[in-house]
């Protein structure tokens, strides 16, 4: 058999096989009251962080390892169902949420990143609701105190 024609076939199932092991599930991502968008992604071993206009070119990008995030999962009690997941960066920490009034006829829906600096918050951005796309019920994280 042809030699480049194996270098080439071994490139071309050496390529799928790490794309595989990079891809990440999305499991927070929408478009922001201030014309933004938000994206989480959990890649395995670390979730990622997306923030800008453009997320091709993101203003903010981060990679956490997984064991430095945090959730917050929804006891079963309450008036708000809600879950959020926290990234660090340093002192200043990013928690995408999203929390449902179960009280209020329409079961209406707010979501977004909450910016804190050493839990001081700094800013709240929101969800426009129709752009919301998350899986965080039961994402395997630690617990968020």
């Amino acid at each position: 058999m042809d030699r480049s024609a194996i270098m080439k076939a071994s490139l071309v199932i050496a390529s799928g096989l790490y794309t595989g092991l990079v891809s990440a599930d999305v499991i927070f991502s929408c478009d922001t009251t201030n014309g933004k968008q938000v994206l989480v992604e959990d890649a395995g071993e670390h979730i990622k962080y997306a923030f800008g206009r453009d997320l091709d070119r993101p203003e903010l990008s981060l990679s956490v390892p997984r064991e430095a995030a945090a959730t917050w999962q929804w006891p079963g009690i309450g008036r708000y169902m809600g879950y959020s997941v926290t990234l660090p960066n340093g002192a200043i920490t990013y928690t995408v949420f999203y929390s449902v009034d179960r009280m209020t006829e329409g079961f209406p829906l707010t979501s977004g990143v909450t910016v804190a600096n050493k839990n001081q918050r700094i800013a709240t951005i929101y969800c426009l609701s129709n752009t919301l796309n998350e899986s965080l019920q039961g994402i395997d994280l630690k617990e968020d105190k």
